[in-house]
């Protein structure tokens, strides 16, 4: 007898999700509150998604239990079941106690908003709509052995993508703030390089100030153009030409001061 209850166990299918095609997007949820309560609402469907975790989709769906706790857990005997294993809800007797929703090890039963009574999925009648709506193909009607069999595969598929992606952010960040801290490196000491070039420079122009002539600060500047911004590591042009802009402006001050 014993034998035959898991038989009948094993064998009674119920809606659930392939978590390696199950985006979480919720279209099976508007189809069965469309199909059933006659409205586009989520929360008055029989089919929840479980969004678990970002890689994560699971469907919460009646699984049709040998012996189903719902059933004995109701006071009112508000919920029956039929041989094929489906729950039938007496809404006339239901309260909304939610005794059968805390009974239920599958998260499966939920409250009506509207009636203030349970509902729970009875397979449209042979034909789930939301498996026949699914635009992934992610929702089938399985036994409990295939889905414990394919949520434990997709588990670890889900697992292990979703750590070597993890593994690949965090060295790409790594990565990325290597790269920013070292080009952060290398603008200070390129800005260190020419504030010392600017000290130097302007060290030579104000040398060369103390002169009679301009003609003198012109020969600084030409000696500054020649050796100065050479001898400043990895100079650039940009940078001699920022050193020649310094000794321009210089030269016209001096120019402006009427020093001849």
């Amino acid at each position: 007898m014993e034998v035959l209850k898991e038989s009948n166990l094993t064998e009674r299918k119920f809606v659930a999700a392939d978590l390696e095609k199950c985006t979480g997007c919720g279209v099976c949820e508007m189809v069965c509150a469309l199909k059933r309560e006659g409205v586009y609402n989520p929360q008055r469907s029989r089919i929840k998604i479980l969004r678990l975790h970002q890689i994560v989709n699971m469907s919460a769906a009646c699984r049709f239990c040998e012996d189903s706790p719902c059933v004995a857990a109701c006071p009112l005997d508000a919920l029956t079941q039929s041989e094929t294993g489906v729950i039938m809800v007496d809404e006339d007797k239901c309260d909304g106690c939610g005794w059968c929703i805390k009974a239920c090890p599958y998260g499966a039963i939920v409250m009506n908003p509207e009636k203030g009574t349970v509902m729970i999925c009875d397979l449209c009648g042979g034909e789930p709509q939301c498996v026949e709506w699914c635009p992934e193909e992610a929702l089938a009607l399985v036994t409990q052995k295939e889905f414990d069999e394919n949520l434990r595969k997709a588990t670890a598929t889900k697992l292990i993508n979703g750590t070597l992606m993890l593994s690949k952010s965090k060295s790409d960040e790594f990565k990325q703030t290597e790269n920013q801290t070292n080009l952060k490196e290398s603008e200070n000491l390129q800005k260190v390089e020419e504030t010392k070039a600017k000290r130097e420079a302007l060290d030579l122009l104000l040398a060369a100030f103390s002169e009679p002539y301009p003609i003198d600060i012109l020969v600084y500047g030409m000696y500054v153009k020649k050796y100065l911004a050479f001898m400043v590591p990895g100079a650039s042009k940009e940078k001699i030409e920022k050193t020649l802009s310094w000794l321009s402006d210089a030269i016209n001050l001096v120019e402006k001061s009427g020093r001849k």
